[in-house]
């Protein structure tokens, strides 16, 4: 079911892979999806007398390996008693299968459940009793996981050359496995790469700087440049491999493919190579330092929230359920703004009509002498300013220094105090017609009472507000943590003093 009025965030790596598949698909390159298992051999064709200390960055590929499992004199007792009748024949035809391939280990315990007629309880029971399971020890194979672009592109190369004409322009974005020592803020075991060739028989080191050049500019970057490497990669042709900067900061590696690499796979053509990581460039656009930020956000980022992302988190806790309750919250705002003023003891009927089919009649109550129907902060506005949360006063000439920039510079929730307070008032007073017996939103400083004596059914006060709670006002869990983690504060609190009957 689709959320109402959201839209889903994408990933920026996401967002990156089709920015550069954008790229290279205008520039006329096909698209390719490269192996990811890479046979040993393979390294040493492209890699030479190097490939043993590069080999030491792969990973390789092993499996658990399917053992011949006999079954003891204690075996057969203890499932005897897990399932007394337990068929022995068929459970042996079953391990043979899993042992020769034809049961798949995913699917023993289904096995078991469905030709054994025993409950799937009772068959995970019976596979922990054997040991042969518990002792099984991973084979390693031959084959490894991609470490980088280039192991693939030459397999790639080879069984394309015969079959496509020249030039060859391919492209190729996907996962690179090493096996680092350290994984930290720019050392990680998985990542992205993102890598082109042109097999053409006409096509150079220079025609391929010049298409680095557009390709990277493509991208955003400004002043690049190409640095010839000192010690060349085995796969590369001497002399031909560069490192390529922007800005001074490295961003690929390009160069053409060594000739001897090439003989190897039977490619006889020229084909030059560029690749870049796509986390690199991540990091480079963000200016972050420290790239599982943003790969991991959910792991490595701090929460960091913005004055409206707070603002958004900052809610009127409980509110009328009915569409009348919810015009007559608008009216007592209407009515308490207006008689605000007031000198106390006061009543002012607000309301006299129905509501949920119930006649009823509302007044708004100051019984104290001396003092006015709404307290000092019952028309404050709730704003969010360098991620604190205030309770400001409307009338610009109450505030003080500190408060008239929060005025100014912060973001103002769409609601204020006595919006907040009304609301609750309401919702009890719907509670109340309903035939509810337990007050909603009462806290130490706002007291909701029903049927305090025998002239009125309902009386609700909001006194001195010493939290967000007292006046109906809920902040976010994770708006909380964020303000305690950044030793923000919430100002949501003053003399409110605010009253209903309810006859």
């Amino acid at each position: 079911m689709k959320s109402k009025g959201k839209k889903g965030k994408t990933h920026p790596l996401q967002d990156i892979i089709q920015e550069v598949r954008k790229v290279f698909i205008d520039m006329g390159f096909d698209e390719v999806e490269n192996q990811i298992f890479i046979p040993e051999g393979d390294v040493y064709k492209q890699y030479g007398s190097e490939a043993p200390v590069i080999l030491d960055r792969c990973y390789y590929l092993a499996g658990l390996p399917r053992p011949d499992i006999g079954l003891g004199k204690k075996q057969i007792a203890a499932i005897e008693n897990i399932h007394p009748g337990f068929d022995f024949d068929e459970f042996k035809k079953i391990l043979r299968g899993y042992r020769e391939g034809s049961v798949e280990g995913d699917d023993l315990a289904e096995e078991m459940v469905n030709r054994l007629g025993i409950g799937m309880d009772e068959a995970l029971r019976i596979i922990d009793l054997i040991p042969e399971f518990r002792s099984i020890t991973p084979i390693p194979s031959r084959i490894t996981l991609r470490s980088h672009m280039t192991a693939a592109w030459f397999p790639t190369l080879q069984a394309m050359q015969d079959t496509h004409e020249l030039p060859l322009r391919l492209f190729s974005i996907g996962l690179r496995f090493r096996r680092e020592q350290r994984v930290d803020s720019t050392h990680l075991r998985v990542h992205y790469g993102a890598s082109c060739v042109v097999m053409d028989d006409r096509f150079d080191i220079d025609d391929g700087k010049k298409l680095s050049g557009k390709i990277l500019g493509d991208l955003g970057f400004r002043n690049i440049r190409f640095e010839r490497k000192k010690a060349t990669s085995n796969y590369y042709e001497k002399d031909t491999e560069f490192e390529i900067y922007s800005n001074d900061l490295e961003i690929a590696d390009c160069g053409m493919y060594s000739r001897v690499s090439l003989s190897n796979y039977d490619i006889g053509h020229p084909v030059f190579n560029l690749g870049f990581g796509l986390e690199r460039i991540l990091m480079i656009r963000s200016r972050k330092e420290d790239i599982r930020e943003i790969l991991y956000p959910q792991f490595y980022k701090p929460l960091e929230l913005s004055d409206e992302e707070i603002a958004r988190q900052v809610k009127i806790n409980i509110k009328p359920k009915t569409e009348e309750g919810k015009e007559l919250v608008k009216l007592l705002v209407r009515e308490a703004k207006r008689y605000s003023d007031e000198r106390s003891p006061c009543r002012f009927r607000v309301y006299s009509g129905k509501l949920l089919g119930r006649k009823v009649d509302i007044d708004l109550v100051e019984r104290e002498k001396n003092t006015k129907l709404l307290g000092p902060a019952a028309l404050n506005e709730v704003y969010v300013y360098d991620g604190n949360i205030y309770g400001v006063p409307s009338d610009v000439g109450k505030l003080a220094k500190e408060l008239t920039r929060v005025k100014e510079r912060g973001i103002k929730v769409d609601f204020s105090y006595i919006d907040a307070v009304m609301n609750l008032f309401v919702a009890n007073v719907e509670n109340l017609i309903m035939g509810g017996d337990k007050a909603m939103g009462e806290t130490s400083a706002a007291v909701v009472s029903y049927a305090p004596d025998g002239k009125i059914r309902g009386y609700m006060q909001i006194k001195m507000a010493k939290t967000p709670a007292d006046l109906n006002i809920k902040i976010g869990s994770i708006v909380r943590r964020f303000i305690t983690s950044k030793n923000k504060k919430i100002y949501i609190r003053g003399p409110v003093f605010t009253a209903l009957e309810v006859i």
